[in-house]
């Protein structure tokens, strides 16, 4: 008995103790439920961001995103040999902030990305309206072009409420 109130107390305090932070942490549910709860007070579609962007380049993928803390649509675009993101105010529909993409990981994306829409025949623009537009109470939250069976697509993450889906959409 001595041993198992013991062992028992010895568990608990490790429990106590020990912090588990992956338990303190949002998870991806949190998080997509933060990003449903800032989309309802956007008037601006993805694909409109998208338009908008086109004045400092193509665009070559967007979304919607909570970065540090900070709602946003995101742009990457592409002018020459430059990548830049452009963050457009969703509230009224312009060119917030344009930077150019100097991070290697997000500049390896945007390679890739250019890649796939060097292939691609539509925008990405029309490809993404085209899927809302098939998809009756959705919106974009993102864009992402990839290949599937070496053809042009656009992966777009769509939300209406809390139901969240992925639908591709062709680019050729």
């Amino acid at each position: 008995m001595r041993r198992t109130i013991t062992f028992a107390l010895i568990v608990y305090f490790i429990s106590a103790v020990i912090p588990f932070p992956a338990l303190a942490q949002p998870g991806p549910a949190t998080g997509r439920e933060t990003l449903a709860r800032e989309l309802r007070n956007t008037w601006l579609p993805l694909e409109g961001g998208m338009t908008v962007s086109r004045s400092e380049g193509t665009p070559i993928s967007a979304k919607y995103e909570i970065d540090n803390g900070t709602f946003q649509l995101s742009v990457y675009t592409l002018q020459g040999d430059r990548f830049s993101e452009v963050i457009v105010d969703y509230s009224v529909g312009t060119v917030m902030k344009v930077g150019v993409i100097t991070d290697s990981g997000d500049l390896a994306a945007a390679q890739n990305q250019k890649e796939i829409m060097a292939r691609a025949t539509r925008t990405l623009e029309a490809a993404t309206a085209e899927v809302v537009r098939t998809n009756p109470g959705y919106r974009a939250v993102s864009a992402m072009p990839g290949l599937h069976d070496g053809r042009p697509v656009v992966e777009i993450i769509l939300v209406n409420g809390t139901d969240w889906r992925t639908v591709f959409g062709s680019l050729d």
